[in-house]
């Protein structure tokens, strides 16, 4: 069984890479109210690579609504100052994470972007328009503990894996072959990268949410709605949901929901931001 301390020890033995400086500074950046355009520019000069990425995406069908952008200024201004931030957390954690040892991740950062959009949907038909970026992050970073364990405990996560194949859901597995699992890895990687607080909470309690902790439970939510639609498993292969029958559905819309919520139009949605979800990570592992 794997105690944190164990966890921790072998992240730092394993050298698993920092987040780049230039992540760290736009984050430190958008927190500032007195922030710039030519301040977000001046840091992503730092990194080509990441500019040239967020210009990628400022064109892609998530944002180019307005016609072609052809240069980083615009798209910082088309995307928003949070936006760039979270847009550039995303890409920097996909390359800095591109897999373990027997993960496949392409599949995973798939899924890890199309919850985080999906949460972002959900979050607006919430009401709650102010956690709307947060809500996208944390979707994304989400299910980085798979690959912190598969990578510092690659023989031990391979028998999660063929539990997983075998039938099992992952935190099941996981709970039941390392007795830690990949929610509890992914808050002490989170916290390691210095990532805040409330990001590490959502993190490690997105497959127990309580009732009264809003982004847990929407992760929580968007979670199911898109492991329906990318499968991480034979059991997610035969997992049906009822929107209403989910106590998380019920603790995301608390206070939202109304007569002309239609429910039928938000489960088709999630498939628009699974095709986005696809092209973001396409753009990402270019990178």
């Amino acid at each position: 069984m794997i105690t944190q301390e164990q966890f921790i020890s072998r992240l730092k033995a394993k050298t698993l890479p920092s987040l780049p400086l230039t992540v760290v500074a736009l984050g430190e950046a958008v927190q500032d109210e007195r922030c710039t355009v030519d301040r977000i520019l001046g840091i992503l000069s730092k990194d080509p690579s990441l500019s040239a990425t967020l210009l990628r995406l400022a064109n892609s069908a998530l944002y180019a609504t307005e016609g072609a952008v052809m240069d980083l200024r615009t798209a910082v201004l088309r995307l928003g100052f949070d936006a760039v931030a979270n847009l550039g957390t995303g890409a920097a954690v996909i390359r800095t994470l591109k897999g373990g040892a027997h993960l496949d991740a392409l599949k995973l950062w798939q899924h890890s972007v199309a919850v985080g959009l999906t949460a972002k949907g959900v979050c607006v038909l919430a009401r709650r328009h102010g956690q709307a970026e947060t809500a996208f992050l944390t979707g994304l970073l989400h299910d980085i503990g798979k690959i912190a364990l598969d990578t510092c405990f690659p023989e031990a996560y391979e028998e999660v894996l063929q539990a997983v194949a075998g039938g099992s859901y992952f935190v099941d597995a996981e709970r039941a072959l390392l007795g830690m699992d990949h929610a509890e890895a992914g808050a002490l990687l989170a916290a390691e990268w210095s990532f805040p607080q409330a990001i590490v909470d959502v993190i490690r309690d997105h497959h127990d949410p309580k009732p009264e902790d809003f982004l847990p439970n929407l992760i929580h939510l968007a979670d199911l709605l898109v492991r329906t639609r990318i499968p991480m498993g034979p059991a997610d292969e035969r997992m049906l949901i009822s929107l209403d029958g989910l106590p998380a559905f019920k603790a995301v819309m608390a206070g939202a929901l109304h007569k002309d919520l239609d429910v039928e139009r938000l489960t088709f949605s999630i498939d628009d931001e699974v095709d986005h979800a696809m092209a973001f990570v396409e753009m990402a592992f270019q990178a």
